[in-house]
């Protein structure tokens, strides 16, 4: 199994008495196999972020794919996990459950040459996205 990844970084999580909760926009939904505004929970503690979400309804096809979602912390749950801030999160779901890796924010020469790959493969990456990766 391979897993596919969607990356939304303008969707930012609201905060709530014990931690961040998300909808998930329909592109994400779609992918995850699951109704667009599903509700995603973060939970921030020092040095780790847990994620719950009911994936009772989830296709066999997106289960079988292993979908993942990227999202970038919001300085608050940067700073209670005690992470830089723009780093992002990637929630997968696996097995019928979530999982959560934290990633670094990527290098300022790091992310000038990623922007400078998306820019230059523009149309090809539409076109990608368009048949469906």
């Amino acid at each position: 199994m391979t897993s596919q990844a969607e990356v939304l970084s303008s969707v930012t999580p609201a905060r709530i008495n014990n931690g961040w909760v998300i909808g998930m926009p329909k592109e994400i939904a779609d992918a995850f196999g699951v109704t667009e505004g599903s509700m995603v929970t973060l939970f921030a503690q020092p040095g780790s972020v847990t994620a719950m979400m009911n994936l009772a309804t989830q296709t066999d096809e997106a289960r079988n794919r292993e979908p993942g979602w990227f999202i970038e912390m919001p300085p608050e749950m940067a700073a209670a996990v005690g992470v830089a801030d723009n780093t992002f999160i990637g929630i997968y779901a696996k097995s019928g459950a979530l999982w959560v890796e934290m990633l670094p924010p990527p290098s300022p020469d790091f992310k000038a040459i990623i922007d400078e790959i998306l820019d230059k493969n523009k149309v090809a990456f539409e076109e990608l996205k368009r048949l469906g990766d």
